[in-house]
C-alpha cells in the first residue's frame, strides 16, 4: 500500500475544505487512474468530479495509465470547458 499526498487547487480545494489530500493506494505502484480513484474514496466531497479531472505529476499532466511514486508531486486539475 502506498500513500500519495495529492494537492488540491480552486474549486476542488473548495469543496474538499482543504489543500491537500492523502490517497491511500492499493498497490506500491500505483497509476495516475488508481491516483485519482483513491482522492475520490478518501475525500467523498470531489468523487462526482473526479471523472473530469485530470492528474498533473512533477508539474505534467498524466495519462491515466501513468505510474505515480510516493515522492512524485502530485496534483489534482480540474477541466473546464466552457465556450
Amino acid at each position: 500500500m502506498t500513500t500519495i499526498t495529492v494537492k488540491l487547487f480552486g474549486p476542488q480545494a473548495r469543496l474538499a475544505q482543504k489543500r491537500e489530500v492523502a490517497a491511500r493506494c492499493t498497490t506500491d505502484a500505483p497509476t495516475a487512474s488508481e491516483v485519482l480513484a483513491a482522492v475520490a474514496e478518501a475525500c467523498p466531497a470531489l468523487a462526482e468530479h473526479i471523472g473530469n479531472s485530470k492528474l498533473a505529476v512533477n508539474h505534467e499532466l498524466v495519462k491515466p495509465a501513468d505510474p505515480v511514486c510516493a515522492g512524485d508531486e502530485v496534483a489534482v486539475i480540474g477541466m473546464l470547458g466552457g465556450g
